[in-house]
């Protein structure tokens, strides 16, 4: 899709670019690697992996996947980020429905999300969840991955979809950064 989106730079609105697709598409290989180019370019941002803000065992019974958890620390980051100067914020995280981007969008106040989804093939999920889940989960992984794969193709928000199979993780990085109106004024 060649259409940039734009997001509306009214005073103290923060560009929300939310990496979505299934396990093992990348999301946060890719994240990683548009923090990358961000920075070369002096553009000040933060990225999130927001797997990472949930992993803690046990979890409560009602937060069984880490959800809330995840959502209250982004909360947390996200204020000292802003706090410190950064204009931008990037997520990883599956989206499967609207409520989940505005969850996302709740916790970064002020903020304006654009979900990007991820898409692979079949059998470039289960490859690189192969090589990625080395322990005790790769067939729940792998089960997962191709769930997904289906359930966010039919259904899942998306502002841009972007094809990982064939392409550098640059230059897959370059074609999202390119499609968000970030904030550069420091």
């Amino acid at each position: 899709m060649l259409t940039v989106y734009l997001l509306t730079m009214a005073t103290n609105v923060i560009p929300l670019l939310v990496i979505s697709g299934p396990v093992g598409v990348g999301k946060t290989t890719i994240g990683n690697e548009v923090s990358s180019v961000l920075e070369r370019r002096g553009i000040a941002h933060t990225f999130i992996d927001m797997d990472a803000l949930a992993q803690t065992y046990p979890r409560l019974p009602e937060d069984r996947f880490g959800e809330q958890l995840a959502l209250r620390n982004l909360r947390d980051v996200w204020a000292n980020c802003a706090a410190m100067g950064s204009k931008n914020l990037i997520v990883a995280r599956v989206v499967e429905t609207k409520q989940d981007v505005e969850n996302i969008q709740f916790a970064a106040p002020g903020s304006r999300p654009l979900v990007c989804q991820l898409h692979a093939t079949r059998e470039s999920l289960i490859e690189r969840v192969r090589k990625r889940e080395l322990g005790a989960g790769r067939d729940r992984h792998e089960t997962r991955a191709l769930e997904l794969a289906q359930s966010l193709r039919d259904k899942a928000p998306a502002d841009f979809v972007v094809e990982t199979d064939g392409q550098s993780i640059l230059d897959i990085a370059k074609e999202i950064v390119a499609k968000v109106a970030w904030v550069t004024k420091r």
